[in-house]
């Protein structure tokens, strides 16, 4: 690996030590859209890209999934109601395990991308 690589290709996993700070910081901006929205405005967070990543890719996926809630709760009115409550039932227990995926993640200091989020998330920091 090159010199001056900041996180392991094949794992995601930080080559620079990460404080524990910054760990417990970007694993909190999973929690909701709100503090990962609050974080990206903090300037003493301002400079790390560790923090910025996780807080990006946090307000792009709560923000898919509240889009996602409010198209499912205005078509549940107009179609099939119980479709749309076990897709609803299925989408929040997917997102609940992707979100402890995630936190812990950020907790061990490790550059988790999703598939989509990930690189809007590795573009916008």
């Amino acid at each position: 690996m090159p010199a001056i690589a900041a996180f392991c290709p094949g794992c995601g996993h930080h080559m620079k030590q990460i404080p524990p700070t910054d760990r417990a910081v970007a694993a909190l901006a999973y929690l909701t859209l709100v503090p990962a929205a609050v974080l990206l405005f903090l300037p003493a967070y301002r400079n790390s890209a560790f923090v910025r990543f996780h807080a990006c890719q946090s307000v792009l996926l709560w923000g898919a999934f509240g889009l996602f809630t409010i198209v499912a709760l205005l078509l549940s009115n107009i179609t099939s109601a119980m479709a749309f409550l076990l897709l609803g039932i299925i989408a929040s227990l997917a997102m609940f395990f992707l979100w402890v995926v995630l936190s812990l993640k950020a907790w061990q200091g490790e550059l988790f991308e999703l598939p989509l989020f990930g690189t809007l998330a590795d573009r916008l920091r």
